[in-house]
Order: C-alpha cells, then structure tokens, then sequence
C-alpha cells in the first residue's frame, strides 16, 4: 500500500533541510508517492532526530532501507535523513556517502548544489581527507568566486596540505572580499596569514599581516608582537627604533630591561635627556629595571640623563634665540625636541610647526613629533594628519603609520597640558 507523503513527513524533511550542517533540503517532486514502509519509519525516524536520539533514528532510518525496490525519491529522502543522523554522531564517512550519493542522484535542486558542495568539502576536511575537502572546495570556491569563506576554507585546507604558498593567496582573496564588502577580517584569517608567512620565512609578509591584527584586532599582545618584530630589525634607523620604543612604551608593551636602556640612550644620543630620565624612571617604577641583575648600570644611565636633562634646560633660552635668527627650520625643530623632552607639548607644537613650515633637511622625525605631540594634547585628527605626512619611501613611514592607527584607536581623553 502505498500513499502521499504526508504533511508531518514533509516537516521531517524541512526541519532536517533547516539545520546547521547546511542546505539538505529534498527534491521538490513531492507528488511523487512514498510508500508507507518507507513513510512510516522515516516519521518515526524524525520523531527520534526530534529528541536527538541518534541511535534510535538510525535504526528506523536502516528499516526505512531494507525495504525492497525503492523509488528514486524514497532512496533520495533516506539519504537526507541518514546523512544527517550520521554527521551528528560524527560518522563522517557515512555521512559523506549519504549527502555525496544525492549530490550525484541528479535529483538536488539547482538552488542546493553549492550548499552541498560546501558541506562536503567541510566533511572531507572533518574526516581527515584533505585531497577530497580541497576537491570540493575548490569547487565551492568556483561557483562562489567572492565569498570569503570559501577561500579561507580552500586556504585552510592547503595548509594542511602544507601548500602555504596557495593557501597565502587565498587568504589574501578573502580579506580582500571582507574588506570590499566593508567588513573586517576575522582574526583567525589574520594568524592563518600569519603562520603562512612564518612557515615561507616571508619577514615582509609577516610584518604585514601583524599591521593588519593590530588595525583590526588592537590588543597588547598584537601590538606588542607587531613592535618588537619591528623594532628588532638590524636594518632600522635610531629615529625609527626610538619611534617604536616610544609606541611600545605608550601601549605599556615594553617589558624588558635593555630596551628601556637602549631606549633611554637612543633618546640621549638624539638630544632628548628629559625623555631619557621619563623612560628611566618608568622602568625602575615598573620594577622591569628596579629587578633586573644591571641595576647599577641602569641607575648610572639615569643619573647621566638627569645631568644632561639640568643641562640642556638650561640651554632652551639660547636655542629660542638661534631658532628665531635662523631662515631654516632645523634649530626650531631641536626647539620642538627641547619641548617634547620636558613635557611641555603646546610650546613643542609651536616650535615644530614653524620648523616645518620653513622648511627641513629631514622634515619626516618633525612630522612624527608633531603628532606625538598632539596626541599629547588630544588631538587626534591633527595628529593623524601629522603622521600622514610622512610619504611612503620615507624610512619612517611604516612607524609613522603605526601612530597613525593608533591615534585613530584612541579614545577621548583630557589633554596632557604644559
């Protein structure tokens, strides 16, 4: 005997279509008969998927398949709801062989083909068979060229094949998609970006994705993996070095002992014994140089930068008036430096402002500073714009970036007055 499908068994079928492991929605072909030894099984089947009693679904979905000289639809529908009970116990090859057989029937709606493709391909990757996830994927990927996570699957599966060099680029198509679409990049895209580039000992490509977590996902430690990676390059200038330092110090990343010291020094070396004597004494405050086996020679350093510090106050009236006589913006920007050094950021911003505009050898450490300063000060906007104007073949213009996004992530807060 034999019947239509009736409407609780048709719910069957669309609760199992509805769920998370994607589109398994049946055949339209309802009219199509169903005969009661398959029918009644399969609503008892549901009745037990219901109750997520696996078990007991799969063995009435079994009766359901012993039946004799089944219908194309009633193997189709079988199928649907085997595959589905065997992906939730984790049977992915079972799974696989159900969802693969209806996905070849010829019997899938046009409109489910891709979800199907896109949930085999995530099986074969479950069940440890990464030839066949980046078959389907692959797939997947060609018929939704600009979806991101198709890439970032095909890209995920490549890794694991170890084809970083594949998998890199498919990155890359997915957070451009992301970007394009006006969203951000998940973080997880970022640092499969990133041990791509580590396993292809690609430094530059490394760097990059770390500008991109801190852009998107600014936390400590993203910076602070970002900075030391920059600061620790043996090709970066002291004005850049010290530009990093001063960002790392300012993010309260800056953990060791000899970078304070270094820091400290680099700021001597560059006329800035205020700035010095700050970094110092954030360092024994902190404890990083108060605990650390050089404690003597860190508290030398300070003392030096104290005397330097005295010394160079007292020399601020006689740079005001060389600054004043001279046509060029060289002494007024070391007048800038002066003000910086003591903390005193509206006369820094006068003094570097009127260097600038009368122009500079090197106008990009002025252009930083200036939007230090204003930082300082809370102003934001101008202090990106500060930064902004440092080009880009200038050797400060990947530091100056960095303050650049990092101005733009700061909060309102009350300016550091003279």
């Amino acid at each position: 005997m034999s019947h239509t499908p009736t409407a609780s068994f048709t719910a069957a079928v669309a609760l199992c279509a509805g769920l998370t492991i994607g589109s398994l929605a049946p055949s339209p072909a309802l009219a199509e008969q169903i005969s009661r030894d398959v029918g009644v099984p399969l609503q008892e089947a549901n009745e037990a998927i219901k109750k997520q009693r696996w078990d007991a679904a799969l063995v009435k979905i079994k009766q359901a398949q012993a039946v004799k000289d089944k219908k194309p639809l009633e193997e189709y529908q079988i199928n649907e709801l085997a595959g589905y009970v065997y992906n939730n116990q984790r049977n992915y090859a079972e799974a696989i062989k159900a969802f693969e057989a209806n996905l070849n029937s010829g019997r899938m709606p046009a409109n489910q083909v891709t979800g199907r493709i896109k949930l085999l391909s995530q099986l074969y990757q479950q069940a440890g068979n990464n030839a066949k996830a980046l078959e389907y994927g692959n797939r997947w990927l060609k018929a939704v060229p600009n979806d991101p996570d198709a890439s970032l699957h095909v890209a995920q599966v490549q890794y694991a094949r170890k084809d970083c060099k594949s998998a890199s680029r498919n990155i890359e198509t997915a957070i451009d998609a992301a970007v394009k679409s006006g969203q951000a990049p998940k973080e997880s895209w970022l640092d499969l970006k990133l041990t791509c580039q580590h396993d292809l000992n690609d430094t530059d490509g490394m760097t990059e994705a770390r500008e991109q977590l801190v852009r998107y996902y600014p936390n400590k430690e993203n910076w602070g993996s970002l900075l030391a990676s920059i600061a620790n390059d043996p090709e970066l200038s002291d004005p850049a070095k010290l530009d990093s330092y001063r960002l790392m110090l300012e993010l309260g990343v800056l953990k060791k002992a000899d970078v304070y010291s270094e820091m400290a020094q680099i700021a001597l070396d560059n006329g800035m014994p205020g700035e010095a004597v700050k970094i110092m004494e954030q360092g024994f405050e902190t404890r990083v140089l108060e605990d650390d086996k050089n404690k003597s020679r860190h508290v030398r350093l300070l003392e030096k930068a104290k005397a330097r510090a005295q010394m160079a106050q007292s020399e601020v009236a006689a740079l005001s008036r060389k600054a004043a006589a001279n046509p060029k913006g060289d002494d007024d920007v070391k007048l800038g430096g002066a003000h910086m050094s003591a903390g005193q950021y509206e006369k820094a911003v006068e003094s570097l402002q009127r260097g600038i505009k009368k122009g500079l050898k090197n106008a990009d450490e002025a252009q930083v500073m200036l939007g230090r300063a204003f930082l300082k000060l809370n102003r934001k906007e101008d202090a990106r714009k500060a930064f902004g104007a440092v080009p880009d073949d200038s050797n400060l213009a990947q530091v100056a970036g960095l303050w650049r996004v990092y101005a733009v992530q700061q909060p309102a807060r009350t300016a550091q007055r003279d």
